[in-house]
Formats: C-alpha cells, sequence, structure tokens
C-alpha cells in the first residue's frame, strides 16, 4: 500500500512539472515565433514597397523628361518664335501644328502650346477634367500627378529662346499605364492591403491629398498628419524616412505598415496590411499545435507513471540482489587464494618479457629470468632454478644441492635443443605441479623466441652495415669529384661493411690506374666501428659452416658495355669468410661506379653544349636590341670565342659588305679583347676557302636575298686541328641569325622609305589639287556671296560667305597638313633651317611660344639622318600640342665632343608613369619614334622635368 501511494505522489508532482513546462515553453515559442514572422513579413512589405518606388520615380521622371525635350525642339521654338513676331503667319503655324499633332505617337495624350501673351498656339488631345484629384510634385514646378480611371502626368514647361528669353508654354498630359497597373495590383498582398500616395499638405493645413489602391479599387481622399495624437507613418515617409512599423492606422485598425519617401519627385508613399490577415495562417495552425501539445502532455504523464512503478519494482530487486551478493562474497574470498598464487605467476611471466631485449647479453637475459623466477614460486624461499645453455649453466642465489625434485622444460631454438631450464623443490614441500610446469613451458618458450629474434637481429645488423655503405657511397658520388675521391670515399665505407674489416683489402682498377684501400688504412681505421668479437655473436661457428665463396671477391667495371676496370676484395687466404651477400655487394659498388663514370663523361659533354647554347641564345638577344653591325659583330665575338673547345687560340672573323670585323686576343673572360674593322681589298669571292687549310678553319657564308654578301670564320693555328662538327653548327646557326638580322634590317628600311615616299606623294596631293579645288570653292563661295546680297536675300548671303570662309580654313589647314607630310624646307635647306620654320608654323598655328636654337654652325650632310631627326622633332612637338596641352616649346640642336643631342622640351601635363626602360609609354607615335632612333643607332629618353612637362632627348654618336 506504501508503494501505491509513493507511486500516485510521484506521478501527480511530475506531472504538474512537465505541464508547467511544456507550456512555459510552448508559450515562449509562440512569442518568438510571432515576432519573427511579423519581422519577415515587415521586410517583405518594404522589399515590395521600395520596388514599386523605384517604378514610380522613373515612369515620372521619364514623363518630365519627355516633356523638357519637347521644349527643346528646335522646330517648336523656331515657330513660336515666328508666330511671336508675326501672328498671321500661316506657314509657321502650319508647321506648329504639324509638330503638335505627331506628339500622340510620341506617347502624349494631349499637349498645348501657349504663346507669350498666354495665347492657345495649336493643341492635340483632350486634357483630363478631373484636375481635383491630382497630386502637386514639389520638386518640379507646374507638375501634377492626377488620377482619371489611371494615372496621367501634367506637365506645364516654358519654352525658351537662344538667349534664354521666355517664348511661350507647352502643357502636356502623358498616361502612365504600367504605373497605373502597378498601383492597382493590390490583390497579390492581401484581401486587407492598402497602397496609398500622397503629397505634404499646403502650406498651413493638416491634410494631405492622398490616392489610396484597395481590393475594391483606387479613391481619392484628404488624410491627417495626426490620428488622435499618433503621427501616421506616411509623415514619416514626407519626412524622407523609410521603414516598417506596427501602428494603427487612419481607420484605428492595427497594421504592419511600411513606408518610404519618393525624394526624386516630392511625395510619400506606404504599404500596409492588417494585423488580423498577416497573422491568420498562424493562428489556424497553432489551433493544431494546441492538440498535438496536449496530447504530448498526456503522453508524458502516462509515460511517467510507468517509469516510476518500474523504478519503484526495481528497487525491491535491488534488495533482493544484495542478499545474493553477499552470499557469493563469501565463496569469492576462497577463489581469492587461488588467484593470487595465479597472478604472480602472470606477474612473473610479464616483467620477464617486460625485461628481455635485444640489447642484453644472453647471460643478462637468464639472470633476468631467475630474478622474476623464484618469487614466483609457491615457495621461493626453499625453491630454486637452474638454465643449462650452449654448454654454460647459469644458476639461482639459493642453489641447494639437497633439492632433489625437479621440473623442467627444453629450450628449442629453430627446431633444435640447445638448453633447458630446472625448478627443484624439498621433497617434503607439496605444491602445484601442473601450474608450476605451464609457467616454466611458457619462459622456455619466450626464451627461444628471444634467442631467435637475437639471431636474426645480428644478420640484419650485417646487411644493415652493407645497404648503409651502399647509401653513403652513392650520396657522395658527385659529378665534382674526381675518380681518386671516388676510390677513397668507396674504401672508406666498403671495408668497415665487411664482416671481418680488419683483415680485408680493396682494390680498384680503372684505366691502367690502380688504388687500394691500404693507401687510406689511417682514415679508414678512424671511422670504423668497433670490430664484432667471437664472444658477441649468437652462434659463431655459423659463420665457419655458411656458404663461403673464398678470400677474394672481383666485379667488372663496365662503361658504355666496355671492360674499363675491375673492384675486388681480398681476406687472408687461411680465412674464407666472403660470402654471397658481400658479393652482390660488390657488384652494387661497381655498377654505381660505372654509372658515375657515365654520367661524368655526359655532364662533360653537357657542359661544352651549354656553352653554345648560352652563346646562341645572348647573340639572339644582342641582335634583338641592337641596330649597328659594329656592335652586332662585337656582341658575335663577344660570346663566339667564349663558347669554342679552346677560346684562347681562337680567332673570329666576320666579312660583310665589303667590311672585315676580326675578335682580338682571348684574356680573362672577354675585356682584354681588341677588335677590328678594315676594308676588305677587292679579290674575286667565289674561292673563299681556298686560302685557308680546312683543318684548322670552320666558316659559313652569310646570305641575305639569295645573294652572298659574307662569311663568318672560325681559325685555329695550324698545328691545332680541333674543330669537330658542334662548332660548325654553332657557326651556321650563328650565320644564319645574321642573315636573319641583316634581311629584317633591311625591310624596315625599305618599310620606312615606303612610308615616307607615300607621305610625299600624300602630301603633294593635298597641296597640288585638293589643296587648289577648295579654294576654288571659296572663291565660288565669296562670287556667290556677292550675287545673293545684291538679290537682296541677306540670309542666304550669310550662308554663302560662311561657305567661303571656312574653305578658306580648309585651304590653310590642307596647306599646314601638307608641309608636315611633305617637309619642303628641310628638302631644300637642310636640317636646320627645317627645324627653324617648322618651330615657326607650331607657333602661328597654335598660338604659343616656340623656340628653335642651335648653339653650332653645324652640317648634316646625311639625308636620312636628317629626316629622322626631323620626324622625331615633328612628332614629340605634336604629342606635347595635342596629348600634353603645352603652351611653351622649345627645341634645341647641339653637337658636343663628338655627340649629337636632339632636345624637345614641354611645359604640358608630360607622361604619366615614365620609367626607365619606357616600358609603360604606350601610343604609336612614340613606338615610331624609338624605332627611328633605333635605325639611327642613338639613346631616346622621355624624361620628366623637374619645372613641369617632359623633355624628350635623343643622343648619338656622330661618324
Amino acid at each position: 500500500m506504501l508503494l501505491t501511494r509513493d507511486d500516485r505522489k510521484i506521478s501527480i508532482i511530475g506531472g504538474l512539472l512537465l505541464l508547467g513546462l511544456t507550456l512555459t515553453t510552448g508559450i515562449a515559442v509562440y512569442s518568438a515565433m510571432r515576432q519573427q514572422i511579423e519581422s519577415v513579413l515587415g521586410r517583405g512589405l518594404d522589399v515590395a514597397l521600395q520596388g514599386k518606388a523605384l517604378h514610380i520615380e522613373n515612369q515620372i521622371e521619364k514623363g518630365i523628361a519627355d516633356t523638357r525635350a519637347l521644349a527643346l525642339r528646335p522646330f517648336i521654338i523656331k515657330s513660336m518664335q515666328e508666330l511671336n513676331a508675326q501672328p498671321d503667319n500661316n506657314n509657321a503655324l502650319h508647321d506648329l501644328e504639324r509638330n503638335v499633332n505627331s506628339l500622340t505617337q510620341a506617347g502624349f495624350s494631349a499637349a498645348v502650346v501657349y504663346d507669350i501673351r498666354g495665347n492657345a498656339l495649336s493643341q492635340v488631345g483632350q486634357f483630363s477634367e478631373k484636375q481635383s484629384q491630382s497630386l502637386p510634385l514639389n520638386k518640379y514646378h507646374n507638375t501634377s500627378l492626377v488620377w482619371d480611371g489611371q494615372f496621367i502626368l501634367r506637365t506645364n514647361k516654358e519654352v525658351l529662346d537662344a538667349d534664354m528669353r521666355r517664348i511661350g508654354s507647352i502643357m502636356t498630359e502623358i498616361t502612365l499605364p504600367q504605373l497605373t497597373r502597378r498601383f492597382s495590383e493590390i490583390r497579390s498582398i492581401g484581401e486587407t492591403g492598402e497602397f496609398i500616395l500622397c503629397s505634404p499638405p499646403v502650406q498651413d493645413k493638416q491634410e494631405m491629398a492622398c490616392l489610396i489602391s484597395q481590393i475594391d479599387g483606387v479613391k481619392f481622399k484628404h488624410l491627417r498628419r495626426m490620428t488622435e495624437g499618433v503621427v501616421l507613418p506616411i509623415s514619416y515617409a514626407l519626412d524622407g524616412k523609410s521603414g516598417v512599423v506596427a501602428v494603427k492606422d487612419y481607420r484605428q485598425i492595427p497594421v504592419i505598415e511600411a513606408y518610404a519617401p519618393l525624394r526624386t519627385i516630392g511625395l510619400g508613399m506606404t504599404l500596409k496590411l492588417d494585423e488580423e490577415e498577416l497573422f491568420q495562417p498562424v493562428n489556424e495552425e497553432l489551433k493544431i499545435i494546441i492538440l498535438y501539445l496536449a496530447g504530448l502532455i498526456i503522453a508524458e504523464i502516462l509515460l511517467l507513471n510507468w517509469f516510476v512503478r518500474k523504478l519503484i519494482k526495481s528497487e525491491k530487486e535491488a534488495r533482493d540482489a544484495k542478499e545474493t551478493a553477499e552470499q557469493f562474497s563469501i565463496e569469492l574470498s576462497h577463489k581469492e587464494i587461488e588467484l593470487r598464487e595465479r597472478l604472480k605467476e602472470i606477474t612473473c611471466l610479464y616483467e620477464i618479457r617486460h625485461s628481455i631485449g635485444l640489447g642484453l647479453s644472453v647471460d643478462d637475459v637468464c639472470q633476468q629470468i631467475l630474478e622474476h623466477l623464484i618469487p614466483a614460486m609457491q615457495y621461493p624461499e626453499h625453491a630454486s632454478a637452474i638454465i643449462e645453455l650452449d654448454g654454460r649453466r647459469i644458476t639461482s642465489l639459493n642453489q641447494n644441492q639437497s633439492l632433489a625434485h625437479e621440473l623442467y622444460s627444453e629450450i628449442k631454438v629453430s627446431g633444435k635443443t640447445c638448453g633447458r631450464l630446472s625448478v627443484f623443490y624439498p621433497e617434503d614441500k607439496p605444491f602445484l605441479v601442473v601450474e608450476v610446469q605451464r609457467l616454466i613451458d611458457a619462459i622456455t618458450n619466450d626464451l627461444a623466441r628471444w634467442l631467435e629474434r637475437k639471431q636474426v637481429d645480428e644478420l640484419l645488423h650485417v646487411r644493415l652495415k652493407e645497404i648503409t655503405c651502399l647509401y653513403e657511397i652513392r650520396r657522395g658520388m658527385g659529378l665534382e669529384l674526381s675518380i681518386e675521391n671516388i676510390s677513397r670515399h668507396i674504401f672508406e665505407h666498403l671495408i668497415p661493411a665487411m664482416q671481418f674489416p680488419e683483415i680485408a683489402t680493396a682494390i680498384i682498377e680503372f684505366n691502367g690506374k690502380r688504388f687500394t684501400s691500404k693507401q687510406n688504412q689511417g682514415h679508414i681505421n678512424k671511422t670504423q666501428p668497433g670490430i664484432t668479437t667471437e664472444d658477441d655473436k649468437v652462434c659463431y661457428e655459423c659463420y665457419k659452416k655458411s656458404d663461403a665463396i673464398g678470400f677474394v671477391l672481383q666485379s667488372k667495371i663496365k662503361v658504355d658495355d666496355k671492360v674499363c676496370g675491375h673492384l675486388s676484395v681480398f681476406y687472408p687466404e687461411d680465412k674464407p669468410f666472403l660470402v654471397l651477400e658481400e658479393q652482390r655487394l660488390i657488384d652494387a659498388i661497381a655498377d654505381d661506379l660505372a654509372r658515375w663514370l657515365e654520367r661524368k663523361q655526359v655532364d662533360e659533354l653537357l657542359r661544352e653544349r651549354l656553352k653554345e647554347i648560352t652563346c646562341l641564345y645572348e647573340i639572339r638577344r644582342g641582335i634583338g636590341v641592337e641596330s649597328s653591325i659594329d656592335n652586332v659583330c662585337q656582341n658575335v665575338f663577344e660570346h663566339l670565342i667564349s663558347a669554342v673547345q679552346f677560346p684562347e687560340i681562337a680567332t673570329a672573323v666576320i666579312e660583310l659588305n665589303g667590311w672585315r670585323f676580326m675578335s682580338g686576343k682571348y684574356g680573362q673572360g672577354f675585356a682584354h679583347q681588341l677588335p677590328s674593322k678594315n676594308k676588305i681589298v677587292p679579290r674575286i669571292r667565289d674561292h673563299r676557302r681556298a686560302d685557308r687549310d680546312p683543318a684548322c678553319t670552320c666558316w659559313s657564308a652569310i646570305n641575305v636575298n639569295g645573294k652572298i654578301c659574307g662569311q663568318l670564320r672560325i681559325f685555329y693555328p695550324n698545328d691545332k686541328p680541333f674543330l669537330v662538327l658542334e662548332e660548325q653548327k654553332l657557326v651556321n646557326a650563328i650565320a644564319s641569325d645574321l642573315e636573319s638580322w641583316l634581311e629584317r634590317k633591311r625591310l624596315e628600311q625599305a618599310l620606312v622609305f615606303v612610308a615616307e615616299e607615300q607621305a610625299h606623294t600624300i602630301g603633294q596631293e593635298l597641296h597640288d589639287n585638293l589643296g587648289q579645288q577648295i579654294a576654288a570653292i571659296g572663291y565660288q563661295a565669296r562670287a556667290l556671296e556677292k550675287k545673293i546680297f545684291s538679290e537682296g536675300n541677306g540670309s542666304m548671303a550669310t550662308e554663302a560667305a560662311s561657305i567661303a570662309t571656312q574653305a578658306q580654313i580648309a585651304v590653310i589647314q590642307i596647306k599646314q597638313l601638307a608641309q608636315g607630310l611633305l617637309p619642303f624646307e628641310l628638302e631644300a635647306n637642310g636640317l636646320i633651317p627645317a627645324l627653324q620654320t617648322f618651330a615657326t608654323r607650331i607657333a602661328t598655328t597654335y598660338s604659343i611660344i616656340c623656340n628653335f636654337s642651335c648653339k653650332d654652325d653645324m652640317v648634316i650632310n646625311d639625308n636620312d639622318l636628317a629626316l629622322n631627326l626631323y620626324r622625331i622633332a615633328q612628332e614629340a612637338a605634336n604629342n606635347a600640342i595635342r596629348h600634353g596641352k603645352a603652351q611653351h616649346l622649345n627645341i634645341s640642336l647641339t653637337a658636343e665632343e663628338g655627340i649629337l643631342c636632339l632636345s624637345i622640351c614641354d611645359d604640358g601635363s608630360g607622361f604619366v608613369g615614365i620609367d626607365a626602360s619606357h616600358k609603360t609609354i604606350s601610343g604609336m607615335g612614340v613606338k615610331i619614334m624609338q624605332y627611328r632612333a633605333k635605325q639611327l643607332g642613338a639613346k631616346l629618353e622621355f624624361l620628366s622635368r623637374t619645372e613641369g612637362g617632359t623633355e624628350v632627348r635623343l643622343e648619338m654618336r656622330m661618324i
């Protein structure tokens, strides 16, 4: 009965706690979810409102922009000016009506044009009569948004003439169907949704003109900014604010309302939805949730009652189990004594296994076994043990000859009995024979396995020495070492890797050379590990009985499948301990040495080829940036001589277009060369190789455009014919690069010549043909002007005069353009007068200051040089005026110490980000200037001036 009462009390209290906890949790969750839903739906209303606001602003601004564009139409302005001046001008009125009637096709529903006195000149369409249902747009003068079943934008815009004087006005109406559709689509928001668009109240009034879009249509109302002391959200929108708020609207109904301003047109708008409709789906789902919650509470109470009954029942069962456990405890106490004995045996076995390591000797391991075995016996004070192994006998400390009762177990290593473990007791002491015998058997098994591992460890140690030897030898084989160093390195690691290094000798024979380990005996003894003695081996006799193959091992050294030496290892004849594993080690070392020798040969060949490739690369790179044949030949000699097999005795010669270029003596580096350049004496060119011994000369002809124009030769002394095929290929490749460079240089010069010829032709055509024709047009226009003026038509005479003036200006510009393309002064008088004339023309044409100075009376007879300098100055000046907006130019030409310097300075904006290499300066004109400088072998720089502007400087050495 007591249990039943406790059961009911616990069930009732637990049920009440669960009920309270569940209801509290449900209410808290509902409150949080309601706030979250309200926030999410409010953001949705805000996003929808922002989209509508953007659409309304775009539509209204487009309509206003169309009306503004209409007021700027030149034909309408012209017609209104004529009607203001001559009201009875039927032609102007007809043109105005035609333009106004076409406005309906441009999207206007109605339009009317008033003159300066306010009289209607022309009208098209019918204006809306519901002006009372309009929202004035404060941001735009005389503009309002009218509701007449749809949105209509009415705009009144004044029309101004070219002097900004008022000549009339235009009033238009534009229907906004897209805006009407977006404003009327309120059903998608909800049954109680409202979309309100209001204009600010008139001064000293509180009522606002508003358009309200509801599900039953659009209404026009006047609303107050405050209702019962509460400011409506539309007031915030008119103040330029936006957001979402839960408030009572003008109907005193709770709503969720989003508000936003239309800043560009001065209106405000709101989008709202009743809270009842907003939370209707949530409230319907809440009823279902309450039913589920009630069922959950009932299920929890029933489940709690079941658990309480089960708990009380388990308490009773626990009491019964306690009594049963006490009975078992008595029985277990008797077993404990037996388990302690077994625990001693297990502990003994664990300690023995834990203490046995491969680093211990056999005697130490036996002592560890006896140390832990005696305490594990049933009567340790009366027991003794003996281990017999390979003729040796190890006994415990308490050994007594009177102990006659014996238990033993044999020790078998690799299936062979090599000893035994014995335990002795007095005859009058009874003990557990079976358990002790099992312990002894387990210990002997562990000892046998340890001995087997010890033997394997010794064999692995020998193999590890061989692997370490092979690894160290391979790691130390560097291509920069000599055969002597490699042999010494092999001896240092091979001898210690032998089984008996103290009596071993190694010999390497290679290409008639002989290297022995005796020569390096002192160094080997320092690096050799401790010698293994007979006592350190598990079974020393195994080495004598193994597969010995004699006292000499030898392996051949093959390089490119050719035997070129041997690697040999010797023992004294009375100790033939060499085995097959050592033969494999020697074979592996011989193979590594052979591969090293092969790599050494390949490395030497690759170094020679690398010199040739580097030479070819440097020559090609130098050719790409050089334009002078002297510099190109100097670059070829600089890299070619150092790339041949014997540079200190080699000489290179380039014969090209009647000139011979010859390298000097080769010193340390190439700084001591003394190259020379000489004119070739005329001779027969078909026998270029007849005057040299082919055994000491390699050469290659230089062909340009299918014609031999020179040759490239390399000479060695007659008594040293060291020429190889690779050097001939290198000479051929360099000659081919010279051919490509010469051909490219020829084509570049041809392109420049063609471009100059084309510019000359165009300039001449402009000056002689087109300029004369336009001048004739100007004269005819002047004659036409006089004729029309004499007939009394002043406006047409003005047009003819304008044509004549423009033709005269065109003639002047054509002459200037022709002078730029065809420098007559340069061809007639030379560079310095041409530059002086060019500076004067620049100053006159562009009304800026342009000075030219030449310090020395120099004469430049080279026409190509003069033309390139003139073109560079011309391009630099044009860039400064057109792109830099320069107002002051200085052009100077000087020659000091054989250096010709052309400088063009300006005070313009300059280049942005000039660097030393000019990689950041782009533009076709700059590239052409750089190309012309390269053709001259000159240095062209673009420098920023400290006082502002840019300096274009060209420097070149005069020949």
